[in-house]
């Protein structure tokens, strides 16, 4: 994760728990398995809507992935799709561009973080 997201790894690690709680390592594996499927298509999902002007549609999809990403303590991640959502009600296309692609940086190194930690808890 990136140095922004290491003092929240502690809530990472409480999510990934809590749902070893509700349903075993299935339950981890599936739910890990899709995120990394889920929030790269809303991202990308996010800026096509964007780049047709579809700001709405746009802050929808950071929308969902603000919740999925609280599930999995990404707060990093929630805070960014937050920030994303906001710039959306207020049509801050310029801003919100920039924001997507700071989502796109913290995605990326949440996931890989995740697939390490899910592998070495298999």
């Amino acid at each position: 994760m990136t140095e922004g997201t290491i003092a929240s790894e502690s809530a990472a690690i409480d999510a990934l728990e809590r749902l070893k709680r509700w349903g075993g390592e299935t339950l981890v594996r599936d739910m890990s398995e899709m995120f990394a499927r889920e929030m790269p298509q809303r991202l990308a999902d996010a800026r096509a809507a964007l780049s047709v002007g579809e700001v709405a549609t746009a802050g929808n999809a950071t929308h969902s992935m603000k919740s999925s990403a609280g599930q999995f303590g990404a707060v990093a991640l929630e805070k960014l799709c937050a920030d994303a959502e906001q710039l959306a009600e207020e049509a801050n296309t310029g801003s919100l561009m920039s924001v997507l692609d700071e989502i796109a940086r913290e995605l990326d190194a949440f996931l890989q973080w995740l697939a390490a930690s899910t592998r070495a808890k298999a």
